[in-house]
């Protein structure tokens, strides 16, 4: 309903208001003392204004009579509470009157301007008076044909939702009457009746439950009937202000002539609020408006009754709330009054200078609980894993619910107890959800308070393969999974499944799952890495192995062998071991491709790691020792030390258990006859310190047999200078031959002399390996082969011919 309107729209607004007497009253207190009697009356229906039926009332008439002091009269009703009404307490009188009176009197100090614009002539008309009394005694009272009776915080003319028109009256003493007289002005003319119907008077004893404002009322200050009259100043709709509609508004307007000038909107609760509640209010302005700087020109106010409680401008609330105002859109602002409160009042000042309409929307103020308080987790703020949930938790006061949404504004709620957790769907992103309180079954909420949640992402692990092989034997387990970053766990499925313990062992053909844990907050990759896993029946073995070659050892000293070799640049920077030299050296199982170098060979020189000659490893099955499932050529030191040709261990990929054998192409070999098991992937062998039992031995032979033994060592037997399985000295097929031919055929001896001295190089028949060989002459090599036969143990009879002399090793 407009209230400042043209006398073209009075017609108008007359059927709206007989419309209103038509709707069905339904209040929203639940704690309303209602007056229950009539102590005296001069009424029609006088019981229908104390029934506690808001539809029907009594009728108080008055009359100017039929002849000028003949049957002229006024008429009143009186009105009486069960008990003593406390002083302060306002009480609610819901009338009608047949003049267009009230529409004006809710307009407070505006009342006479507006009586001249609806044409309400509030002098020599209807008119009527409102009494609070204690018994016999009046404590407030107000006067229609004095339109500023109806102007400040003790009585007032209000209006409801519906449009219903209502005295609000408040006194400042105890009081437990309200009295309401009707009469007629001396102008009105005879035979004239005035009607003013009584629907019930009450007062609420406490709160309402829920915090939808029952009245509304206005006023202004220096606004002008011309301002009045063009239609551009005033509060119209008031009532909309109030109404259930969202989309409802009144509007607050000073027109184009408002300089100096304030309009107020005032919206009353039904008893007061609690101290920690919140009032929101929502308002639009134009964005012309808000660039003249609107926000200092709005005032917000909260009075318990007359008395203020807070007063601060839009720009400060808009402030301290983080808002942002926008023209078009409509703002709900916050109120926190700290105490408790019964009205909040929007003041509109004028713009000076403002040449555009000066109009504020006013879509109404609710009252709810204060907003919830947010429980922060340990570490003081909300974070989830991505794909995971976060467990959000706020609390509010008793008789209180929680509505928690996805967005600032709108969405579906929901709802929850105080302290229940709202747990969040599945996030992937950082997000804020926002939680309100209100009371329970109400539809008015706080302001929502905003709860980030930050959401944490973790990369999937690395790795340098994803399908990794190990040993069967070496007992490998989940630590030994290969992946490039600290803090990786494992688990058996791609998703959940079961988190693996770090010595959990490994299976073949299997697959682990690695996901990366976040230090700080403990989340895990979202994607797991695959790792596939094979064993394999072979491994990578470290061989420590240790021999020493008797040729080596002669006129050695210090329990080293001399490396003249090394010394003359006489060995081959390729393996020199293959089938062509003999059965004995064919390679098997990848061997036969070692190649090292001039660095690796003189490397260490003057130590016990110095190289002295390539030897050739043979790994045999377990359990079929005659069976060579792999060869290695390999280097050995002075010291006896078998390393890999580029000068590091010797690893080679071996089953988990296996025999040792070590040959040399002019030495016999020799077998360890025991079963080696790999511990760790490593195995250790010296065969210088190998008792006979631990020597293989064929039938006939004995360990002793199997080495020599040299400065209290064990040694390879020298003399095979053509890597057969023998050495001979005579006979068919000798090894004295061999290094005969070698010197003969030697480039250097054009004479072929057999003393020929000059010899040098890689030789079979250089038995002593200085280097040379020698046929005749000062530590020749014909003479040590000879020596190696007189004293082998089994030529009991010092023949040079014996023809017993045979490498002990399976064949």
């Amino acid at each position: 309903m407009v209230l400042k309107t043209t006398p073209k729209n009075q017609i108008l607004f007359l059927l709206f208001a007989v419309a209103i007497f038509l709707i069905p009253y339904k209040g929203i207190s639940q704690t309303r003392v209602y007056a229950s009697s009539a102590t005296s009356f001069q009424s029609d229906n006088v019981p229908q204004s104390y029934d506690q039926n808001m539809t029907t009332a009594a009728q108080v008439r008055a009359s100017t009579g039929i002849l000028v002091g003949v049957g002229q009269y006024s008429g009143y009703v009186e009105l009486q509470y069960p008990g003593l009404v406390p002083a302060n307490t306002t009480s609610y009188v819901k009338i009608t009157t047949d003049d267009n009176l009230l529409p004006s009197l809710l307009g407070g100090s505006l009342g006479g301007l507006l009586a001249n614009v609806l044409g309400a002539v509030l002098i020599g008309n209807q008119e009527f008076t409102v009494e609070a009394k204690n018994n016999t005694t009046v404590v407030l009272d107000g006067d229609s044909n004095v339109a500023g009776d109806f102007a400040g915080d003790r009585l007032r003319i209000v209006i409801n939702a519906a449009g219903e028109y209502f005295v609000a009256i408040t006194p400042a003493s105890a009081y437990n009457r309200i009295r309401l007289t009707n009469r007629v002005g001396s102008l009105l003319g005879l035979n004239n009746v005035k009607t003013l119907n009584v629907f019930e008077a009450f007062y609420d004893s406490a709160p309402a439950n829920c915090g939808s404002p029952a009245f509304t009322s206005f006023s202004g200050s220096g606004i002008t009937l011309d301002a009045l009259q063009l239609g551009s100043a005033g509060v119209q709709n008031p009532q909309f202000a109030i109404d259930a509609n969202t989309t409802n508004f009144s509007v607050l307007s000073l027109g184009l002539l408002g300089v100096g000038s304030t309009i107020s909107q005032t919206v009353y609760f039904e008893g007061l609020s609690g101290a920690t509640d919140q009032f929101n209010v929502r308002l639009r302005a134009v964005g012309t408006l808000l660039d003249l700087n609107l926000a200092n020109n709005v005032n917000i106010m909260s009075y318990n009754g007359g008395t203020q409680v807070t007063n601060q401008t839009l720009s400060s609330l808009l402030t301290l709330n983080l808002l942002n105002m926008q023209g078009g859109v409509i703002t709900t602002i916050p109120i926190n009054p700290g105490a408790p409160v019964d009205r909040i009042v929007v003041s509109f000042n004028s713009l000076v200078g403002a040449s555009v309409a000066q109009n504020l929307e006013f879509y109404g103020v609710t009252r709810t609980v204060a907003p919830p308080t947010i429980t922060p987790p340990v570490g003081g703020s909300y974070f989830a894993c991505s794909g995971g949930t976060a467990s959000l938790i706020a609390t509010t006061a008793a008789g209180n619910e929680l509505r928690w949404y996805t967005t600032a504004t709108g969405g579906t709620a929901t709802t929850l107890a105080s302290g229940a957790p709202y747990v969040t769907a599945a996030l992937t992103a950082t997000t804020t959800f926002y939680v309100a309180a209100a009371k329970i079954g109400c539809p008015e909420e706080s302001s929502r308070v905003a709860v980030p949640v930050t959401v944490t992402t973790v990369a999937t692990p690395t790795t340098n393969n994803a399908s990794q092989q190990f040993c069967s034997f070496a007992s490998p387990t989940v630590a030994s999974l290969q992946v490039n970053e600290p803090g990786v766990t494992f688990y058996d499925a791609a998703v959940n499944g079961n988190l693996l313990a770090s010595t959990t062992p490994l299976a073949n053909n299997a697959i682990y799952y690695a996901t990366l844990t976040d230090a700080v907050t403990g989340c895990q990759s979202t994607t797991r890495l695959a790792i596939t896993v094979t064993l394999t029946a072979t491994c990578d073995v470290t061989l420590s192995l240790k021999a020493m070659l008797q040729g080596a050892l002669f006129n050695s000293t210090g329990g080293l062998m001399r490396d003249n070799l090394r010394e003359g640049g006489y060995i081959p920077l390729n393996q020199p071991y293959s089938s062509a030299l003999n059965a004995r050296f064919t390679h098997v199982g990848g061997g036969g491709s070692e190649v090292t170098t001039n660095a690796v060979i003189q490397a260490n020189a003057g130590t016990g790691n110095a190289v002295v000659d390539w030897v050739f490893v043979e790994i045999r099955d377990a359990s079929a020792p005659q069976t060579v499932v792999k060869t290695a050529a390999a280097l050995i030191q002075r010291d006896g030390d078998i390393v890999a040709a580029n000068g590091g261990p010797l690893v080679l990929n071996l089953p988990s258990a296996f025999r040792v054998s070590i040959k040399h192409r002019n030495h016999f070999g020799a077998l360890y006859n025991q079963v080696l098991t790999a511990t760790n992937q490593a195995v250790a062998l010296d065969f210088t310190t190998l008792t006979d039992a631990n020597l293989y031995a064929a039938p006939g032979f004995t360990g002793q047999q199997a080495m020599a033994t040299v400065g209290g060592v064990r040694a390879l037997y020298a003399g095979n200078t053509n890597f057969d399985s023998q050495v001979k000295y005579d006979g068919s097929a000798n090894d004295r031959q061999v290094a005969a031919s070698q010197v003969l055929s030697f480039p250097g001896n054009a004479s072929q002399i057999l003393n020929y001295s000059n010899a040098t190089g890689y030789f079979s028949g250089d038995v002593n390996m200085d280097g040379k060989v020698l046929y005749d002459g000062a530590n020749n090599d014909r003479q040590l082969i000879l020596n190696i036969i007189v004293t082998y143990a089994l030529n009991t009879n010092t023949l040079s011919n014996y023809n017993g002399m045979s490498e002990q090793v399976q064949q």
